[in-house]
Protein backbone atom coordinates (compact mmCIF):
# COMPACT_ATOMS: atom_id res chain seq x y z
CA UNK A 1 0.00 0.00 0.00
CA UNK A 2 0.95 3.73 -0.18
CA UNK A 3 0.04 6.23 1.91
CA UNK A 4 0.08 10.05 1.32
CA UNK A 5 0.03 12.68 3.82
CA UNK A 6 -1.53 16.21 2.94
CA UNK A 7 -0.58 18.65 5.98
CA UNK A 8 -1.92 21.39 3.69
CA UNK A 9 -5.04 19.79 1.31
CA UNK A 10 -7.18 22.81 -0.52
CA UNK A 11 -10.00 23.07 -2.82
CA UNK A 12 -9.03 23.45 -5.94
CA UNK A 13 -10.72 26.32 -8.14
CA UNK A 14 -9.80 26.69 -11.52
CA UNK A 15 -11.18 29.69 -13.25
CA UNK A 16 -10.90 29.42 -17.54
CA UNK A 17 -10.64 33.56 -17.99
CA UNK A 18 -9.50 34.09 -21.67
CA UNK A 19 -7.38 37.33 -22.27
CA UNK A 20 -7.04 37.79 -18.50
CA UNK A 21 -5.81 41.27 -17.65
CA UNK A 22 -4.46 42.56 -14.70
CA UNK A 23 -6.41 45.55 -12.99
CA UNK A 24 -9.36 45.19 -14.84
CA UNK A 25 -12.65 43.50 -15.14
CA UNK A 26 -12.27 39.62 -16.30
CA UNK A 27 -14.86 37.52 -17.02
CA UNK A 28 -14.74 33.33 -16.65
CA UNK A 29 -15.84 31.93 -19.07
CA UNK A 30 -16.32 28.70 -16.89
CA UNK A 31 -15.23 27.09 -13.59
CA UNK A 32 -13.69 23.40 -12.88
CA UNK A 33 -13.57 22.54 -8.77
CA UNK A 34 -11.33 19.99 -7.55
CA UNK A 35 -10.51 18.37 -4.50
CA UNK A 36 -6.52 19.09 -4.40
CA UNK A 37 -3.39 19.38 -1.65
CA UNK A 38 -0.48 17.65 -3.10
CA UNK A 39 -0.89 14.16 -1.34
CA UNK A 40 -4.26 14.19 -2.33
CA UNK A 41 -3.40 14.98 -6.31
CA UNK A 42 -0.67 12.00 -6.07
CA UNK A 43 -3.55 9.98 -4.24
CA UNK A 44 -6.06 10.45 -7.00
CA UNK A 45 -2.81 9.30 -9.88
CA UNK A 46 -2.39 6.39 -7.45
CA UNK A 47 -5.62 5.20 -8.00
CA UNK A 48 -6.44 5.82 -11.42
CA UNK A 49 -3.29 3.51 -11.61
CA UNK A 50 -4.99 0.68 -9.60
CA UNK A 51 -2.73 1.18 -6.91
CA UNK A 52 -3.99 0.46 -3.00
CA UNK A 53 -3.69 3.74 -1.66
CA UNK A 54 -4.93 6.18 1.50
CA UNK A 55 -4.59 9.39 2.00
CA UNK A 56 -3.61 10.96 5.85
CA UNK A 57 -3.36 14.71 6.65
CA UNK A 58 -5.40 17.36 8.23
CA UNK A 59 -9.40 18.04 7.44
CA UNK A 60 -11.20 21.35 8.13
CA UNK A 61 -14.84 21.38 8.79
CA UNK A 62 -15.12 22.74 5.32
CA UNK A 63 -13.80 19.90 3.75
CA UNK A 64 -16.17 17.66 3.63
CA UNK A 65 -16.46 18.33 -0.21
CA UNK A 66 -12.52 16.19 -0.37
CA UNK A 67 -13.95 13.81 1.47
CA UNK A 68 -16.68 13.25 -0.67
CA UNK A 69 -14.60 13.11 -3.92
CA UNK A 70 -12.52 10.66 -2.38
CA UNK A 71 -15.52 8.54 -1.28
CA UNK A 72 -16.59 8.66 -5.02
CA UNK A 73 -13.23 7.55 -6.45
CA UNK A 74 -12.96 4.54 -4.05
CA UNK A 75 -9.99 6.28 -2.15
CA UNK A 76 -9.15 5.51 1.91
CA UNK A 77 -8.65 8.14 4.08
CA UNK A 78 -8.07 8.56 7.68
CA UNK A 79 -7.82 12.41 8.12
CA UNK A 80 -7.48 14.27 11.21
CA UNK A 81 -9.98 16.86 12.03
CA UNK A 82 -9.11 20.19 12.61
CA UNK A 83 -10.52 22.97 14.16
CA UNK A 84 -10.19 25.50 11.13
CA UNK A 85 -11.11 25.98 7.02
CA UNK A 86 -8.99 24.43 4.86
CA UNK A 87 -7.80 26.24 2.29
CA UNK A 88 -9.23 27.72 -1.31
CA UNK A 89 -6.87 27.88 -4.19
CA UNK A 90 -7.34 29.96 -7.33
CA UNK A 91 -6.10 28.36 -10.81
CA UNK A 92 -6.70 30.92 -13.10
CA UNK A 93 -5.81 29.68 -17.08
CA UNK A 94 -6.18 32.14 -19.95
CA UNK A 95 -6.28 29.76 -22.61
CA UNK A 96 -5.84 32.83 -25.17
CA UNK A 97 -2.20 33.70 -23.48
CA UNK A 98 -1.36 30.45 -22.52
CA UNK A 99 -0.90 31.30 -18.77
CA UNK A 100 -1.24 29.43 -15.72
CA UNK A 101 -1.79 31.78 -12.95
CA UNK A 102 -1.87 30.09 -9.41
CA UNK A 103 -2.66 31.98 -6.12
CA UNK A 104 -2.52 30.05 -3.21
CA UNK A 105 -3.63 30.53 0.48
CA UNK A 106 -1.12 30.01 3.49
CA UNK A 107 -3.74 27.52 5.09
CA UNK A 108 -4.90 27.37 8.79
CA UNK A 109 -3.17 27.09 11.56
CA UNK A 110 -3.14 23.82 13.68
CA UNK A 111 -2.96 22.91 17.15
CA UNK A 112 -0.50 20.97 19.09
CA UNK A 113 -3.00 18.41 19.56
CA UNK A 114 -4.24 18.39 16.21
CA UNK A 115 0.04 17.50 15.10
CA UNK A 116 0.41 14.64 17.63
CA UNK A 117 -2.39 13.15 16.11
CA UNK A 118 -1.47 13.00 12.94
CA UNK A 119 1.85 11.72 13.85
CA UNK A 120 0.60 8.90 15.93
CA UNK A 121 -1.47 8.55 13.00
CA UNK A 122 1.34 8.12 10.06
CA UNK A 123 3.73 6.41 12.67
CA UNK A 124 0.61 3.75 12.74
CA UNK A 125 0.32 3.37 8.75
CA UNK A 126 3.80 3.17 8.13
CA UNK A 127 3.56 -0.40 9.91
CA UNK A 128 1.12 -1.17 6.83
CA UNK A 129 2.99 0.90 4.04
CA UNK A 130 5.19 0.14 1.05
CA UNK A 131 5.94 3.64 0.56
CA UNK A 132 4.52 7.04 2.34
CA UNK A 133 4.26 10.15 0.21
CA UNK A 134 4.75 13.20 2.12
CA UNK A 135 4.52 16.16 -0.04
CA UNK A 136 3.24 19.91 -0.11
CA UNK A 137 3.37 23.05 2.70
CA UNK A 138 3.09 22.85 5.96
CA UNK A 139 0.97 24.90 7.60
CA UNK A 140 1.99 28.83 9.19
CA UNK A 141 2.33 27.45 12.78
CA UNK A 142 3.95 24.32 12.18
CA UNK A 143 7.48 22.91 12.97
CA UNK A 144 9.14 23.93 9.68
CA UNK A 145 11.44 20.62 10.08
CA UNK A 146 8.10 18.68 10.28
CA UNK A 147 9.18 16.06 7.26
CA UNK A 148 12.39 15.55 9.30
CA UNK A 149 10.50 14.13 12.10
CA UNK A 150 8.34 12.18 10.65
CA UNK A 151 11.12 10.60 8.10
CA UNK A 152 13.38 9.68 11.22
CA UNK A 153 10.03 8.35 13.22
CA UNK A 154 9.60 5.58 10.54
CA UNK A 155 12.94 4.72 10.27
CA UNK A 156 13.80 1.34 10.59
CA UNK A 157 9.66 -0.11 9.51
CA UNK A 158 10.95 -1.04 6.22
CA UNK A 159 8.88 1.92 4.20
CA UNK A 160 10.31 3.95 1.49
CA UNK A 161 9.89 7.76 2.29
CA UNK A 162 9.22 10.08 -0.97
CA UNK A 163 9.50 13.47 -0.05
CA UNK A 164 8.24 16.11 -2.11
CA UNK A 165 8.63 20.11 -0.86
CA UNK A 166 9.75 23.52 -1.15
CA UNK A 167 12.13 25.60 1.12
CA UNK A 168 12.54 24.99 4.85
CA UNK A 169 10.65 22.15 4.48
CA UNK A 170 12.42 20.35 1.86
CA UNK A 171 15.85 21.51 3.24
CA UNK A 172 15.29 20.48 6.71
CA UNK A 173 13.52 17.34 5.22
CA UNK A 174 16.38 16.32 3.38
CA UNK A 175 18.47 15.58 6.78
CA UNK A 176 15.75 13.02 7.49
CA UNK A 177 17.72 10.69 4.39
CA UNK A 178 14.21 9.73 2.82
CA UNK A 179 14.39 7.06 0.16
CA UNK A 180 14.42 9.86 -2.76
CA UNK A 181 13.20 13.40 -2.79
CA UNK A 182 11.18 14.98 -5.84
CA UNK A 183 12.27 18.72 -6.35
CA UNK A 184 11.53 20.95 -9.29
CA UNK A 185 14.47 23.08 -10.60
CA UNK A 186 13.53 25.95 -8.63
CA UNK A 187 13.13 23.85 -5.58
CA UNK A 188 16.58 21.99 -5.94
CA UNK A 189 17.85 25.88 -7.08
CA UNK A 190 16.60 27.41 -3.84
CA UNK A 191 17.81 24.74 -1.45
CA UNK A 192 20.98 24.49 -3.19
CA UNK A 193 21.59 28.55 -3.64
CA UNK A 194 23.23 27.72 -6.95
CA UNK A 195 21.71 28.48 -10.03
CA UNK A 196 22.32 24.68 -11.72
CA UNK A 197 21.84 25.63 -15.25
CA UNK A 198 23.48 22.71 -16.90
CA UNK A 199 22.57 19.08 -17.00
CA UNK A 200 26.10 18.13 -15.58
CA UNK A 201 25.24 20.65 -12.39
CA UNK A 202 22.14 19.19 -11.95
CA UNK A 203 23.27 15.93 -11.95
CA UNK A 204 26.67 16.76 -9.93
CA UNK A 205 24.66 18.25 -7.32
CA UNK A 206 21.88 14.74 -7.75
CA UNK A 207 24.87 13.15 -6.71
CA UNK A 208 26.27 14.98 -3.73
CA UNK A 209 22.57 14.42 -2.16
CA UNK A 210 22.87 10.93 -2.96
CA UNK A 211 25.94 10.60 -0.70
CA UNK A 212 24.21 12.22 2.08
CA UNK A 213 22.14 9.09 2.50
CA UNK A 214 18.93 9.43 0.00
CA UNK A 215 18.62 6.57 -2.58
CA UNK A 216 17.06 8.51 -5.84
CA UNK A 217 16.89 12.31 -6.47
CA UNK A 218 14.34 13.09 -9.19
CA UNK A 219 14.57 16.66 -10.34
CA UNK A 220 11.62 17.71 -12.60
CA UNK A 221 11.86 20.29 -15.22
CA UNK A 222 8.70 21.32 -16.77
CA UNK A 223 9.06 21.64 -20.68
CA UNK A 224 12.25 20.20 -20.46
CA UNK A 225 11.53 17.04 -19.06
CA UNK A 226 13.01 15.46 -15.55
CA UNK A 227 16.10 14.52 -14.21
CA UNK A 228 16.98 11.28 -12.52
CA UNK A 229 20.00 10.65 -10.31
CA UNK A 230 20.61 7.32 -8.38
CA UNK A 231 24.40 6.41 -7.09
CA UNK A 232 24.81 4.09 -10.11
CA UNK A 233 23.23 6.03 -13.09
CA UNK A 234 21.90 9.24 -14.23
CA UNK A 235 18.60 9.54 -16.29
CA UNK A 236 17.88 12.41 -18.58
CA UNK A 237 14.28 11.91 -19.50
CA UNK A 238 13.24 14.21 -23.02
CA UNK A 239 9.36 15.38 -22.44
CA UNK A 240 6.61 13.77 -24.48
CA UNK A 241 5.74 16.46 -26.86
CA UNK A 242 1.66 16.46 -26.36
CA UNK A 243 -0.89 19.50 -26.13
CA UNK A 244 -0.84 21.16 -23.28
CA UNK A 245 -3.91 22.21 -21.06
CA UNK A 246 -3.05 22.80 -17.99
CA UNK A 247 -0.12 22.48 -15.67
CA UNK A 248 -1.55 22.07 -12.00
CA UNK A 249 -0.75 18.80 -10.62
CA UNK A 250 1.68 17.53 -12.74
CA UNK A 251 4.45 17.13 -10.32
CA UNK A 252 2.29 15.05 -8.15
CA UNK A 253 1.10 12.80 -11.02
CA UNK A 254 4.92 12.48 -11.37
CA UNK A 255 5.45 11.58 -7.92
CA UNK A 256 2.82 9.20 -7.63
CA UNK A 257 4.32 7.23 -11.30
CA UNK A 258 7.10 7.04 -8.89
CA UNK A 259 5.50 5.93 -5.73
CA UNK A 260 3.50 3.18 -7.74
CA UNK A 261 7.08 1.40 -9.38
CA UNK A 262 8.99 1.60 -5.71
CA UNK A 263 6.21 0.05 -4.50
CA UNK A 264 5.97 -2.66 -7.00
CA UNK A 265 9.55 -2.87 -7.12
CA UNK A 266 9.75 -2.29 -10.80
CA UNK A 267 13.09 -1.42 -12.14
CA UNK A 268 14.19 1.84 -11.92
CA UNK A 269 13.68 3.01 -15.64
CA UNK A 270 10.11 1.43 -15.19
CA UNK A 271 9.34 3.70 -12.89
CA UNK A 272 10.56 6.36 -14.53
CA UNK A 273 8.12 5.67 -17.36
CA UNK A 274 5.34 5.78 -15.28
CA UNK A 275 6.19 8.99 -13.86
CA UNK A 276 6.79 10.66 -17.10
CA UNK A 277 4.07 9.03 -18.67
CA UNK A 278 1.52 9.86 -15.66
CA UNK A 279 2.29 13.81 -15.28
CA UNK A 280 1.80 14.20 -19.16
CA UNK A 281 -1.08 12.13 -18.95
CA UNK A 282 -2.09 15.09 -16.59
CA UNK A 283 -1.14 18.04 -18.67
CA UNK A 284 -3.65 16.72 -21.18
CA UNK A 285 -6.01 17.78 -18.70
CA UNK A 286 -8.13 21.12 -17.14
CA UNK A 287 -8.26 21.23 -13.93
CA UNK A 288 -6.44 19.16 -11.32
CA UNK A 289 -7.27 15.99 -12.63
CA UNK A 290 -5.62 12.52 -12.56
CA UNK A 291 -4.07 10.73 -15.03
CA UNK A 292 -5.29 8.09 -16.92
CA UNK A 293 -4.51 4.33 -17.43
CA UNK A 294 -5.04 4.16 -20.59
CA UNK A 295 -3.37 7.28 -21.73
CA UNK A 296 -0.60 6.13 -19.24
CA UNK A 297 0.12 2.80 -20.97
CA UNK A 298 0.10 4.27 -24.24
CA UNK A 299 2.46 7.56 -23.49
CA UNK A 300 5.07 4.75 -21.71
CA UNK A 301 6.01 4.16 -25.12
CA UNK A 302 7.23 7.44 -26.14
CA UNK A 303 9.23 7.98 -22.94
CA UNK A 304 13.20 8.62 -24.61
CA UNK A 305 15.40 7.91 -21.92
CA UNK A 306 19.40 8.98 -21.52
CA UNK A 307 21.46 7.08 -19.57
CA UNK A 308 24.30 8.47 -18.17
CA UNK A 309 26.89 6.94 -16.45
CA UNK A 310 28.34 7.54 -13.04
Amino acid sequence: MVTTVTVNPAIDRTLIVNDFRLGAVNRVSRTIIDAGGKGVNVAKNLKNLGCDVKCLGFMGPNGKYIENVLSELGIKFNFVQIKNDIRTNIKIVDEIRHTYTDINEAGPDVSRGEIEKLILSINEHADLSDVIVLSGSLLPNMDKDFYRQIIEKVSGKGVKVILDADGDALKLGVEGKPYMIKPNIHELRRMTGKNLESVDEIIEEGMRIIESGISIVAVSMGGSGSIVVTKEKAYKVNPIKVQVKGTVGAGDAYVAGFAYGLSKDLPIEEAIKMASSASTSVIMREGTKACSLKDVEELKEKVEIEVIER
